[in-house]
C-alpha cells in the first residue's frame, strides 16, 4: 500500500543502520550507546520483521537485555517483554536474529510516536504486525511471567516454554484503511466514527469496547486516541483534567469532545494493533503524537 505524498515516512525512519547480529549486541560497540529505535528480524533472508521497539537509554544496553533469547530456558518478560516470543521462535525454527537501529535523541513521547509510525508503516507494507509485537507468542508456547521481587515472594514467578495445549492467538489484523491527513474526519483511517460530542455526554452513551479519540478546544490535532471499554476510559480521561499535577492534565484541559467506534468482541491484541495505527496516522499527518499520548 502506497502512502499519499503528504503522508510519507518521517525522514528519521529512513536512516536505519545496516543489519548486525543480535547475539552479543550488548557488547557491540558498533551499536550506539544512546537512545533510539531498533528492529529485529530472523537472519538468513527470512522475510518480515519480528519486533520494533524504542529505548530512552542505551540501544546497546537495551539489546543486551535480549541475551536470554539464546539461553536454554525461556527468559522472563523482564527485562525485555519480547524475550519470551523471540526465544520461542528460535526454539521452534532454530533461527538467529539480526538488528538494525536508528539513534534518536529527544523525548520519550517523540520516540514512542516514531515507534508507532514505524510499526504501522511496516503493517501497511506487509499486511501484518511484527511477529513478537503486541505481546504475541507462537502457538505451542506458554509465556514466562515477569521477574520482580513481588512475584518471587508470592511464588508466582515462572518460566514458560513449549506447551502443545497453547493455541495460536488471533491473526494479525491489517491496517483498516489508508491514513488520512485529517485525524478529526468522520472516516479517518476507514472507520465510521460517531459524531463528535462533549465528553461529559458521551461517557453515558459510549457502550462496550472499541476505539475512541479525544480533542480539546485548547489544542490543534487530537489530545488522545485509545482502545478499551470506551465509557470507562473516557471517564478516566476527563478526571485527569481535575487532578492537580497529573502529567496528562494539561492535555485534557479545555472543552473536550470525543468520537468513537465500537468493536465488540475483538481480541485485545487486535485492539492494540488498531490503537497503534491511530497514533501512527496522527504522527504521519501532523508530525507528532496526540497532545496527551505517552505522558501517563
Amino acid at each position: 500500500m502506497t502512502l499519499p505524498a503528504a503522508l510519507t515516512a518521517p525522514p528519521v525512519l529512513q536512516e536505519w543502520s545496516a543489519w548486525q547480529d543480535l547475539r552479543g549486541a550488548g557488547r557491540d560497540r558498533c551499536i550506539p550507546a544512546g537512545p533510539g529505535l531498533y528492529r529485529i528480524r530472523r537472519a538468513g533472508g527470512e522475510p518480515g520483521l519480528d519486533y520494533i521497539g524504542q529505548t530512552g537509554r542505551s540501544l546497546r544496553g537495551r539489546l543486551g537485555q535480549l541475551g536470554g533469547v539464546y539461553h536454554t530456558q525461556m527468559p522472563y518478560r523482564d527485562p525485555h517483554t519480547a524475550g519470551p516470543a523471540l526465544w520461542a521462535l528460535r526454539h521452534r525454527d532454530g533461527c538467529d536474529f539480526e538488528v538494525a537501529v536508528i539513534e534518536v535523541p529527544g523525548t520519550v513521547p517523540q520516540r514512542k510516536a516514531l515507534e508507532a509510525a514505524a510499526i504501522t508503516l511496516y503493517r501497511l507494507g506487509s499486511g501484518r504486525s511484527p511477529a513478537a509485537s503486541f505481546g504475541r507468542m507462537p502457538a505451542g508456547y506458554r509465556i514466562s511471567s515477569g521477574n520482580n521481587a513481588r512475584l518471587a515472594a508470592a511464588g508466582r514467578r515462572f518460566r514458560g516454554g513449549p506447551d502443545p495445549a497453547v493455541p495460536a492467538g488471533p491473526a494479525s489484523v491489517p491496517v483498516h484503511g489508508l491514513p488520512g491527513d485529517d485525524p478529526a474526519s468522520a472516516d479517518w483511517i476507514g472507520w465510521a466514527w460517531s459524531p463528535w460530542a462533549p465528553i461529559s455526554r458521551a461517557r453515558g452513551s459510549a457502550a462496550g469496547a472499541g476505539l475512541y479519540r479525544v480533542r480539546s478546544s485548547c489544542h490543534a490535532g487530537l489530545v488522545y486516541v485509545g482502545q478499551g471499554a470506551i465509557a470507562f476510559r473516557l471517564r478516566a480521561h476527563a478526571a485527569k483534567a481535575l487532578a492537580a499535577g497529573h502529567r496528562q492534565g494539561p492535555g485534557f484541559s479545555g472543552d473536550l469532545e470525543t468520537s468513537w467506534f465500537a468493536l465488540p468482541g475483538l481480541a485485545l491484541v487486535s485492539l492494540l494493533e488498531h490503537e497503534n495505527d491511530l497514533i501512527a496516522a496522527h504522527v504521519l499527518a501532523t508530525g507528532h503524537a496526540p497532545a496527551a499520548q505517552f505522558l501517563g
